[in-house]
């Protein structure tokens, strides 16, 4: 009787076989269906930014396979999951003495373990930080200096990627913009392309004076990718005044459109507005401000704003032609 039920078995398996071997491969299985959508490099970012520290150090150091590419936290694999989970963010492992308890503590390293992480070896974790560093020239070479950055960006009081001061523990801190991409209206295949001669290191957004869709990728802990209250889009040819900019209200979309975020990661973009830039000249900017309600904040978020680095105002910003 259990030869029987052996040989009944054996047959199943070859029936299944059988029939996975018969079906038809998916020929777009193994395409990237990501937009490739101009973003700047990790080189461009104001040096010790948390845009830099992601570009130099975490998501190519640290967002290897099997490591912090979303398997398990931190995840480094963009410039939002980094940040949102590191800073003030319960550690999981621990020293013996279970003497940390969260990964980064703006304005201390002695306590981040982050830090302790990259200059330790913790006996109870697997090994002092990065695991893979032997397949990294660029942190073998600067691994000194990329502590030390990192150090100083936990003492500064871990700012966010635009420089923002990092909110308390516990508490819901303002959302922050990870991305943007513009198309002609009605596409989402062909996104304009960035100015290639910026001294910056990133350009404007080169568009022709007409009507344009404009996607972000808005974060919030509160809001998540989608449950954002409004987003309101502002342009005005001027780097400091929007009492007369052009308008228009983000709309969330059913169906995300998959782009590159501001580090170059792929992610799902939400927000979509259509723009009209008839009214601007050849050859103007056209500088764009973000106001966001995440629907825990006492007033909008502007971004960026008159505080932002210059860096930032290129990146939202447009140029007519």
């Amino acid at each position: 009787m259990k030869m029987k039920h052996i040989l009944l078995l054996a047959l199943s398996f070859l029936v299944i076989g059988a029939c996975k071997k018969g079906e038809p491969e998916n020929p777009y299985e193994s395409v990237d269906q990501t937009v490739n959508n101009d973003n700047p490099d990790p080189e461009a970012y104001p040096a010790g930014s948390f845009g830099w520290l992601h570009g130099k150090i975490f998501k190519p150091t640290c967002a290897n396979s099997g490591c912090h590419d979303g398997t398990f936290e931190p995840d480094f694999r963009t410039i939002s999951s980094s940040y949102h989970s590191l800073v003030n963010q319960a550690v999981v492992g621990n020293d013996a003495q279970f003497s940390f308890e969260h990964r980064v503590i703006p304005g201390d390293t002695t306590n981040s373990f982050l830090y302790a992480r990259l200059t330790r070896d913790i006996e109870t974790t697997q090994g002092q930080m990065p695991l893979a560093a032997e397949d990294d020239p660029s942190w073998n070479a600067n691994s000194t200096a990329y502590i030390q950055a990192v150090a100083d960006w936990i003492m500064d009081g871990a700012p966010d990627m635009m420089g923002n001061p990092a909110p308390s523990a516990n508490v819901n801190g303002r959302p922050l913009v990870y991305g943007v991409a513009v198309f002609p209206t009605g596409n989402t295949t062909t996104p304009y392309p960035r100015e290639t001669d910026s001294p910056f290191g990133i350009g404007s957004i080169m568009v022709p004076p007409t009507v344009v869709d404009v996607w972000i990728l808005p974060f919030d802990d509160n809001a998540q990718y989608t449950g954002f209250s409004s987003i309101e889009l502002k342009a005005s040819s001027s780097l400091s005044d929007f009492s007369n900019a052009v308008s228009s209200n983000f709309q969330l979309q059913g169906t995300p459109l998959t782009a590159l975020d501001f580090g170059g990661g792929s992610s799902p973009f939400y927000y979509k507005t259509t723009i009209d830039l008839s009214s601007f000249s050849d050859s103007d900017y056209v500088y764009f401000r973000n106001y966001l309600d995440d629907g825990a904040q006492s007033s909008l978020t502007e971004l960026p704003n008159d505080a932002s680095n210059y860096f930032w105002y290129l990146l939202f910003s447009l140029k007519v032609q």
